[in-house]
């Protein structure tokens, strides 16, 4: 693949016969008339630029169609909308560039008190919206109360469980009609949500929750604009946008087609950043975003998968282990996978690491683990379900068991076996998903010679997943699950305990549910990860999952965007927002 040329200078030569003196002159007259002003040839001090030197971003979403899916906080679900929400609404805390939780709107961290379970947030001074409209800890009541709502019914409210009476709240019903909500419970301001004063906010958990904070950086909890919502409806405030914003940035367009275009806020209270525009542009396919990026019109690229090699032999290339776990999910509601041999079957008679390199060129790698590697929480002693760390699959193994299942419940024979079909297209055609599951048949049919398993392409995952299995939905599914913050309990509680939403294979494991009930609760981080760390291997051992592969975070950026970091969740920290510049090229 060639070399992009944007940002790259062309080399200067002389003429054979010129003396050392007269290049030495014409070397110090074009240093004088390249260099930026102020850069020194002896000190090599590095350009300064003022905030809004009229550097504009030009950066890619690739949200497979025409248009984010909202900018809308409260129901943010994928880290594709969560890029630019993050940069117009505020939230009371963020995650810096290791992950770690930091305040923002907040003027410092929360103080919790254990003997009531709250936290208490003090927020900064000042804080507004663009059209001068506070931003105080009622304008934070008022945003975490609407996302919980039943009248806003957001696909992502059980974040926010483990505040006092919020499940609930979020089960009443609402009458769409009047924006009222019918139940017990009509509001959770003045019951887990106070606001003392205008800079103070408390907000009280049933029981401790010591991930609570990092769910708090999921923009479901960022600020909201009531006077919009107030004056628009509930859904239709997003379309009101421009010139409108209460973070770093203000919507400067969004016109629904692939643009939306963001310019600095001015009444953003901390360090202003030195970007005069961000421009999103909204791609169906990463081919043609990266397209884009190798012929100088983006400042980021991102290579698809089957580019990686190329990719990664550039000077511009990055990458490191993103916080996202491709993997088959099996209902245990249905047979086979109702009995573990026939679980432990189909796992067992993959080769992840063919797998991986054949469909993915080496742009994901191999693994057994639910919870990924670079969080906290990683368990390096894992093993897999045959008790091994290998990832090539054990074939002897997977037909013994196959033999036995088909022996007890297919009366020997394969072909009697209960038909298997995986669910195809969930990720709107993408090719390498398409690969991954057509590889994994073509493994089982070799592995089990007459078993009906079989690609079924359909609808069942519609735009956003996850959705609850149901008799009529397949018993397997191909899925990957991104971080939404961090935490062991992301990646266990929310996938696997009983009532979890999450957890669409009707997964139960007794002594797992134990160890993740008591991890999620305790407040000693390291006795907390051994707890998540014995429930995850025996969900492993019980093919709560089948973990395919970890993805590995890598892009493209020019040596003239400076100041660009991305978090291991794929997103881009404010603070490095905030110091992002893009320099003369």
């Amino acid at each position: 693949m060639s070399n992009s040329t944007a940002g790259r200078r062309k080399r200067l030569s002389m003429p054979m016969g010129v003396s050392i003196l007269l290049a030495a002159a014409l070397l110090l007259v074009l240093l004088l008339v390249l260099l930026p002003a102020g850069f020194s040839i002896f000190g090599a001090s590095p350009p300064r630029y003022t905030p809004y030197t009229k550097e504009i971003l030009h950066m890619p979403l690739v949200a497979y169609g025409n248009d984010i899916s909202t900018m809308d906080p409260a129901r943010v679900q994928d880290y594709i909308a969560y890029e630019p929400v993050s940069l117009v609404f505020p939230g009371l805390l963020t995650l810096d560039a290791h992950g770690n939780v930091t305040p923002w709107a907040a003027a410092s961290m929360p103080t919790f008190n254990p003997l009531d379970n709250t936290y208490t947030f003090k927020l900064r001074r000042g804080l507004a919206w663009s059209d001068g409209t506070p931003i105080d800890a009622n304008t934070f009541a008022y945003s975490i109360n609407r996302a919980l709502s039943p009248c806003t019914a957001s696909a992502v409210t059980y974040y926010l469980f483990p505040l006092k009476d919020a499940e609930a709240f979020s089960m009443e019903s609402c009458d769409n009609a009047k924006q009222t909500i019918h139940g017990r419970i009509q509001t959770l301001i003045g019951d887990s949500i106070t606001t003392p004063d205008p800079q103070m906010l408390v907000l009280a958990l049933s029981a401790p929750a010591p991930y609570f904070l990092q769910a708090l950086t999921f923009p479901t909890t960022y600020a909201q604009p009531q006077q919009l919502i107030a004056q628009y409806g509930t859904r239709d405030w997003t379309n009101h946008l421009a010139g409108f914003g209460g973070n770093l940035y203000n919507v400067r367009a969004w016109n629904h087609q692939g643009i939306l275009a963001l310019t600095p806020n001015l009444r953003f209270w901390g360090r202003k950043p030195e970007l005069s525009e961000i421009v999103f542009t909204i791609y169906k396919t990463m081919p043609d975003e990266y397209g884009d990026y190798l012929n100088g019109k983006l400042d980021v690229g991102f290579p698809p998968p089957e580019t990686y090699q190329d990719a990664k032999r550039r000077a511009d290339f990055h990458q490191f282990p993103m916080l996202e776990t491709t993997y088959f999910q099996l209902d245990w509601s249905k047979p086979p996978f109702d009995d573990l041999r026939a679980r432990l079957a189909f796992a067992l008679a993959l080769d992840k690491v063919a797998l991986a390199n054949a469909v993915y060129h080496g742009a994901v790698f191999a693994t057994n683990h639910i919870v990924p590697q670079g969080m906290y929480g990683y368990n390096p002693n894992l093993v897999g379900p045959d008790g091994t760390t290998n990832l090539t699959g054990n074939l002897a193994l997977a037909q013994g068991l196959m033999a036995s299942y088909a022996q007890d419940k297919c009366g020997g024979k394969l072909s009697k076996c209960p038909p298997t079909f995986i669910l195809g297209d969930c990720f709107g055609g993408d090719p390498q998903v398409l690969a991954t599951e057509q590889a994994a048949i073509q493994a089982w049919q070799q592995a089990f010679p007459g078993y009906p398993v079989k690609l079924e392409n359909n609808d069942f995952c519609g735009p956003l997943i996850p959705v609850p299995f149901t008799a009529n939905t397949p018993p397997i599914v191909d899925l990957t699950w991104v971080a939404d913050y961090a935490d062991p309990q992301d990646w266990l509680s929310l996938q696997f305990e009983p009532n979890a939403i999450n957890n669409i294979g009707n997964v139960n494991v007794p002594a797992a549910n134990t160890l993740m009930a008591q991890a999620d609760a305790d407040q000693n981080p390291t006795d907390r990860a051994s707890l998540y760390n014995q429930a995850e291997q025996l969900l492993v051992m019980q093919c709560a999952w089948i973990p395919l592969f970890q993805q590995w975070f890598f892009y493209n950026q020019p040596s003239y965007v400076h100041g660009l970091a991305f978090t291991a969740l794929g997103t881009i920290p404010l603070a490095s927002w905030q110091q992002l510049a893009v320099y003369p090229h």
